[in-house]
């Protein structure tokens, strides 16, 4: 596995690789329509146009990306972490978290906030983070239960 910074003709995979772990992986944690509505609005356009605002990583398999995680340049927060089904407790999601919690932290951070999915809420946990409290994000309509987590580094 390698990981690098995300490129223009990343995109199109990056958003397919985004939908399909929302509909099989967190499809376990959420019903149908919050599913739908959270997975509705991803595109490669919409990954290219926050490009310049963020950094954001891939993880390949030989030339397959199979996860990806990115964060702004101005605030301490890991935006998303979204690994491929396949790949999911292979220390794939482990090492993307490392890389930018170490880009943030070269960024000057010393805490990190997260809006965790129910689904990676264990995940950030054994990693370190600290549940702050219960929230929710919406997508359309859809009130999505959350979770935010910090961690000093």
């Amino acid at each position: 596995m390698k990981i690098r910074l995300a490129r223009d003709e990343d995109y199109a995979a990056v958003a397919r690789l985004h939908r399909q772990t929302i509909r099989q992986v967190n499809a376990k944690d959420y019903n149908k329509e919050k599913i739908k509505a959270w997975s509705g609005r991803t595109s490669a356009e919409r990954f290219r146009s926050s490009a310049n605002i963020c950094k954001r990583w891939v993880a390949l398999d030989n030339e397959k990306i199979i996860g990806f995680a990115d964060h702004p340049l101005d605030k301490c927060v890991l935006w998303g972490l979204y690994i491929h089904k396949d790949y999911v407790g292979k220390g794939v999601g482990k090492k993307l978290l490392n890389v930018i919690e170490k880009s943030l932290f070269k960024q000057g951070c010393t805490n990190i906030k997260i809006e965790s999915t129910v689904t990676a809420k264990k995940f950030y946990q054994k990693q370190g983070y600290e549940i702050k409290k219960k929230s929710f994000h919406m997508f359309e309509n859809q009130k999505v239960e959350t979770y935010i987590l910090s961690k000093k580094i």
